[in-house]
């Protein structure tokens, strides 16, 4: 029950000060006035705005900088799409590197330690770096920050329990939508299908979609391991999808060999790509939306996430 039901004395008494003394109460109003023009447009740039990072590269395999707004076009369910924001080049960027601490990680795991360590140790002051592992548990080891290096609980980390690795995804997701960066990443490292998780994995996908990340899935899975070939092979195919529907890149590493290098390949991507804005036709109707990218020069490829929700 409210306090004041059983108390009408005090009440009345607290009604009379507050109109005697309302004039105090009024100066901090301004915290509820209405949002001034440039903040509803933020608020609108965080809210509407549909962010397509691309990642353009020459017939070398080279990225490609120096491109600009004419060069792109969106479209969805067909039809090109006018897009509203436009960045290149060195703008910062926000990620999660996902270690996975499972049973099956024994041999691994240190490989996967000094690559997060690498990653740490190539970003800039205003990026920002989280580190979680998975395993029978999620747990984010390091918070967001531009440190240059991992906190010492990275390293003493241990290889047990199972994999959770949707649930990891979905954590770390939730936690990725929350930043104000527009390339947001995941560098996501297993070497095992998910035997765990409550979230089901399209749920994972849809998610990813709805949070502009992009999933940048490094594969440790051994082929000398063949009893675990059929459930490696799902599993590696799923981590495909999922890089290749958000943007992202499927990195094999059979038992965690050049992680280092691979994982500077990401930083130098995460600089070289565009950032793409555009309002949805209809707004976010909460539904998933096919949407292409072409890039209007010749002898280029390129990637980008194929869908929103």
């Amino acid at each position: 029950m409210a306090y004041d039901l059983f108390y009408p004395a005090r009440r009345l008494w607290l009604q009379g000060w507050l109109a005697t003394c309302g004039a105090a109460f009024l100066l901090p109003a301004r915290a509820t006035q209405r949002p001034t023009p440039a903040d509803e447009e933020t608020l609108r740039l965080t809210t509407e705005l549909v962010l397509v990072n691309v990642t353009v590269l020459d017939s070398s395999g080279r990225y490609v900088h120096g491109l600009q707004l004419a060069d792109f076009m969106v479209f969805q369910g067909g039809v090109a799409q006018k897009i509203e924001h436009f960045s290149a080049g060195d703008a910062p960027f926000c990620a999660a590197v996902m270690i996975d601490t499972s049973d099956s990680m024994r041999t691994k795991l240190r490989s996967a330690q000094r690559a997060a360590a690498h990653f740490q140790s190539l970003i800039q002051p205003d990026d920002a770096v989280a580190i979680y592992a998975f395993s029978s548990t999620v747990e984010q080891i390091q918070a967001f920050s531009a440190i240059r290096t991992v906190t010492p609980q990275v390293w003493s980390l241990r290889a047990r329990g199972k994999t959770r690795l949707y649930d990891g995804l979905q954590a770390v997701i939730m936690a990725l939508d929350a930043r104000p960066e527009r390339r947001r990443a995941i560098v996501l490292i297993s070497d095992g299908a998910d035997t765990a998780s409550n979230v089901q994995p399209d749920t994972v996908m849809r998610q990813a979609a709805q949070a502009d990340v992009l999933v940048y899935a490094v594969d440790l899975y051994d082929a000398r391991f063949p009893s675990q070939e059929p459930e490696a092979a799902r599993h590696g195919a799923w981590l495909m999808a999922m890089a290749t529907a958000t943007g992202g890149c499927y990195i094999k590493s059979p038992g965690g060999t050049d992680l280092t290098a691979r994982f500077a390949e990401v930083v130098e991507e995460l600089r070289a790509q565009y950032t793409l804005g555009f309002y949805p036709p209809n707004g976010h109707d909460g539904q998933t939306h096919g949407i292409r990218v072409r890039v209007r020069r010749p002898n280029v490829t390129w990637r980008a996430r194929k869908s929103y929700a």
